[in-house]
């Protein structure tokens, strides 16, 4: 998830921190996608590509709130799909 997240950055022109630092970092682990630079189509173009990637489907409360809207909350979400559980 924070790789695709750099990369949609990095596509943006948005200067952001590593994949690692996304991961590590628990607050910008948890920050609002928006607040890193994105606007809701970047996120929804973002949400897209996963979902054709991984062959899973974020929930839309992922989506529509900002609690959720991160790296932690859509990695969440993509392991639950993939898992069969709800998030």
């Amino acid at each position: 998830m924070a790789r695709h997240v750099v990369r949609t950055l990095g596509e943006r022109g948005i200067s952001t921190s590593t994949a690692e630092e996304l991961i590590e970092d628990a607050d910008l682990r948890i920050l609002d996608l928006s607040l890193l630079g994105l606007s809701s189509l970047d996120w929804i173009a973002l949400a897209t590509r996963l979902e054709d990637e991984t062959g899973g489907e974020l929930p839309d409360h992922v989506l529509v709130s900002p609690e959720h809207r991160s790296v932690a909350g859509w990695g969440a979400a993509i392991l639950a799909a993939r898992t069969g559980r709800n998030s």
